[in-house]
């Protein structure tokens, strides 16, 4: 959102939600953004996880990245560090590689959203230049 957002809407949600987004706090985005009750971004929202889910399980049948060692990993444990601590390097990797993956599954709903929400702001910007209120059209002779 950061990267590739024009709306200010959308850039200062991203900034506000940065950090808790790190540590799997990702209220701000599913409430601000909105990603929740938005038909929009319930593709990309029911896409990733599940998507996620069976590249994972493939990757741990396989053998690629060991299967997980039964640590209770804190939830607000960051991404690649909790792939790190639950399987080694190899769970890093995949977590990186899903994260990629998730960003660029993302990434077109949320231009799309940024569009709407541009348009939105430039009206805005072009309503409020034509409602211009003087304080000298002011009269409290009537009160």
């Amino acid at each position: 959102m950061l990267l590739f957002c024009r709306s200010r809407r959308v850039k200062e949600l991203g900034k506000l939600a940065l950090v808790p987004g790190i540590f799997g706090i990702n209220e701000p985005i599913i409430f601000g953004l909105p990603i929740l009750l938005n038909p929009l971004m319930l593709v990309p929202f029911m896409l990733v996880p599940t998507i996620n889910i069976i590249i994972s399980y493939f990757c741990m049948s396989i053998g690629l990245v060991p299967l997980c060692t039964g640590i209770a990993i804190p939830w607000t444990m960051p991404v690649i560090v909790s792939g790190f601590l639950a399987t080694g390097w190899q769970g890093s990797v995949l977590q990186a590689l899903l994260l990629v993956l998730g960003v660029f599954i993302y990434m077109p709903f949320i231009k799309m959203m940024d569009k709407q929400y541009l348009a939105d702001e430039t009206k805005a910007v072009e309503s409020s230049d034509d409602d211009d209120i003087s304080l000298d059209d002011l009269s409290f002779d009537d009160l």
